[in-house]
């Protein structure tokens, strides 16, 4: 049996912050669903969700009336750190957030397509009159294009099993990168592969943006049971 207890009731979108929140800092921990308790059972009468160590409260509340509730004060990552003594021997380097990286990496992504100099002759241009024509070569920007793209697609993925649980930007942002792999390096026709590269290149971003907006709804202010 693990020390600490994640309470909660199903349906309660900050049970799964606070989830995503103990692994995150790496806390083992024991799931406690309070729909499968009996009536009478004492960790009804807790907020959802609500983290104990042992007896002690690490963060929710105690209704004390059987009714459960709703917890509104979620803590963030260093705060829940600092309140499970986790935070000791720490460098305080943050690390780059998954759903941020995921931005870095559709915009990377856009800049890697957008170098082209068959499709901006200018930037070519200016790249080399800088001394940086390298930028342009195939040779650097395809291996280029497969690392954001990676970058892209592990932030959304990450933000779909940790955060807020929503596939649909993480399937679209698939069928984004294969259209800017495709519009950039397969030949359909000059007008399809604009459309299709141009296209890739504003849905990916618009999908990164969307991703980084649901976060921050799955922080909700208000939980209805």
């Amino acid at each position: 049996m693990e020390a600490l207890k994640l309470i909660y009731f199903e349906g309660c979108p900050n049970a799964e912050k606070a989830r995503g929140l103990l692994r995150q800092v790496g806390a083992k921990f024991e799931e406690v669903k309070q729909d499968l308790l009996p009536a009478n059972h004492p960790y009804k009468g807790y907020a959802s969700p609500t983290v104990l160590d042992r007896e002690h409260i690490v963060f929710g509340s105690k209704t004390g009336d059987g009714s459960g509730g709703c917890s509104l004060d979620i803590p963030d990552a260093n705060d829940l750190q600092k309140r499970l003594g986790l935070s000791h021997g720490k460098s305080g380097v943050h690390k780059p957030k998954p759903t941020i990286l995921s931005t870095i990496g559709s915009i990377g992504s856009a800049m890697t397509v957008g170098l082209c100099p068959i499709c901006i002759p200018a930037i070519g241009g200016f790249l080399s009159a800088i001394g940086l024509g390298f930028l342009v070569q195939e040779s650097v920007l395809q291996p280029l294009l497969f690392i954001f793209i990676g970058i892209t697609l592990f932030g959304l993925l990450w933000s779909y099993l940790k955060e807020h649980r929503k596939i649909a930007p993480l399937l679209l942002g698939i069928v984004m990168s294969i259209g800017l792999y495709v519009g950039r390096y397969e030949y359909i026709g000059a007008t399809s592969n604009t459309l299709i590269m141009w296209g890739s290149i504003v849905g990916i971003m618009a999908v990164s943006f969307w991703n980084i907006s649901l976060k921050k709804q799955a922080s909700c202010s208000a939980c209805v049971k």
